[in-house]
């Protein structure tokens, strides 16, 4: 597939990078020269220098005959202008990254399809989803969604009193009473695999999950016995995300507040929000965090566009006795930093960002994708194509990728928790986790089998 991408920034960068890596045709624009020498330097791509908006220059980045035409600067306007161009000049598929809720929330006055936007990506709405889907789920630290919210992934990290530990992944699968969920992946100091029967899950490991919805209450004391619901959340940085998150909070967490250093962005926060506590402050003030006594608080977002004061803030919060912190970085570096010293929760607007744009760029049925931030792992739901050379065989049979593994298999409505005799059927909608290296293998056993005359 022929793509072009316009913004070099973190997340246009890294979706040069991973489509490049998957065969497709790559072109990116960028007005920052040191972005484009950068992945000159570093990619297999055609990287241009200049403005995307001028019709000149999407002609030299080959805009003619490409198949998509994906636009992720930090600005709506051109990502909009972009996408505008690209309908002009007949491509078929127009991705946006759009950050302004007035142009994709319930308010909205113009649809993005009115706007020659054919799929757009609001960030800022997906992290207030994931952060309240977390909230909702006690002790969790990750979530998604898949078949419609009828099965769903949920990341634990295992407390040391859990009945888990020790206990090995086929003896957990054993239990007849566990038989409800599949552990499809295992962080342990930062590296995440996908478990064999052997392993064990052991204290401080983060346990990915695929679970049927309705059996999720069950299977949260497993991983940590102490279940407790939450009362009070302190949020720091008043910007759209936690104005937003504050909102739906109200409908069920007695306690919220927001600290904000910026006078004038309290006053605005203020403004929107009736039931909320809005503080003027340093989210990095001792005083401040005993005054609003940080020892209740059961969670702690640091929320602002800063990354280094968000980690900083959380930290503090923690030792003045927040029970769990969660901290929103939009600099991938960051993450495994995060992990060594101990948050809770990290939240990647890149990586949200990314998932929502390559469940359409995935070949075969792929319906969603949700990337893990530890190793760039792939959650995946995908329809099995009733040409697929899995019809009909047992999933013993599939020569699966040992770094790849399905976690669920809905047919029907219904969830199957899969074993090795659980034999795949045309259209079963498949749950699966891989690492990025098995991704081309675990497309090609479920999508259409090909032959030399097709």
């Amino acid at each position: 597939m022929k793509i072009l991408i316009v913004g070099a920034g973190i997340v246009g960068f890294n979706l040069a990078q991973e489509l490049s890596h998957e065969g497709h045709d790559i072109s990116i624009i960028d007005e920052n020269a040191e972005r484009i020498k950068t992945i000159s330097e570093k990619l297999d791509v055609l990287a241009i220098h200049g403005n995307g908006c001028i019709p000149s220059t999407l002609l030299k980045a080959q805009i003619r005959g490409a198949d998509m035409v994906i636009s992720v600067t930090d600005k709506d306007e051109i990502n909009l202008m972009v996408c505008f161009l690209g309908q002009k000049f007949g491509i078929p598929k127009r991705f946006a990254r759009l950050r302004n809720v007035e142009l994709t929330g319930a308010s909205k006055v113009f649809s993005p399809q009115e706007l020659f936007v054919d799929y757009a990506i609001n960030p800022g709405e997906i992290v207030v989803d994931s952060l309240l889907k977390i909230i909702q789920t006690p002790s969790s630290i990750n979530v998604a969604e898949f078949a419609g919210g009828h099965i769903l992934l949920r990341g634990f990290e295992v407390a040391e009193d859990a009945p888990l530990v020790g206990k090995t992944i086929r003896e957990i699968r054993s239990v007849s009473e566990m038989n409800s969920f599949m552990v499809v992946a295992l962080v342990r100091d930062g590296s995440l695999h996908v478990p064999k029967f052997e392993d064990t899950v052991q204290p401080k490991d983060k346990a990915y999950i695929v679970i049927d919805s309705e059996f999720l209450p069950l299977a949260l004391p497993m991983f940590n016995k102490k279940v407790e619901q939450i009362h009070k959340v302190i949020m720091y940085g008043a910007n759209p995300i936690s104005i937003n998150l504050a909102q739906e909070l109200h409908k069920f967490v007695d306690d919220v507040s927001i600290i904000e250093p910026s006078h004038d962005y309290a006053t605005t926060a203020a403004d929107s929000l009736e039931n909320t506590v809005i503080l003027h402050g340093n989210g990095t003030d001792p005083d401040l965090f005993n005054d609003i006594n940080m020892k209740d608080a059961d969670l702690y977002l640091a929320l602002s566009d800063n990354d280094e004061m968000n980690i900083l803030s959380a930290l503090l919060a923690k030792k003045h006795g927040a029970k769990r912190a969660a901290v929103l970085t939009n600099d991938p570096d960051y993450m495994p930093i995060l992990d060594s010293i101990g948050m809770d929760i990290n939240i990647n607007p890149r990586l949200i960002t990314v998932s929502a744009i390559l469940k359409h760029l995935r070949k075969g049925e792929v319906l969603n994708v949700h990337k893990l931030a530890e190793g760039e792992a792939e959650v995946m739901e995908i329809v099995v194509h009733p040409k697929s050379t899995a019809v009909g065989k047992r999933i013993n049979q599939l020569r699966m990728p040992t770094e790849a593994i399905i976690g669920a298999i809905v047919r029907k409505g219904e969830m199957i928790v899969p074993a090795g005799a659980t034999e795949i059927e045309a259209e079963d909608t498949v749950i699966l986790a891989t690492l990025p290296q098995c991704l081309e293998k675990v497309e090609k056993i479920f999508s259409e089998k090909t032959g030399f005359f097709s």
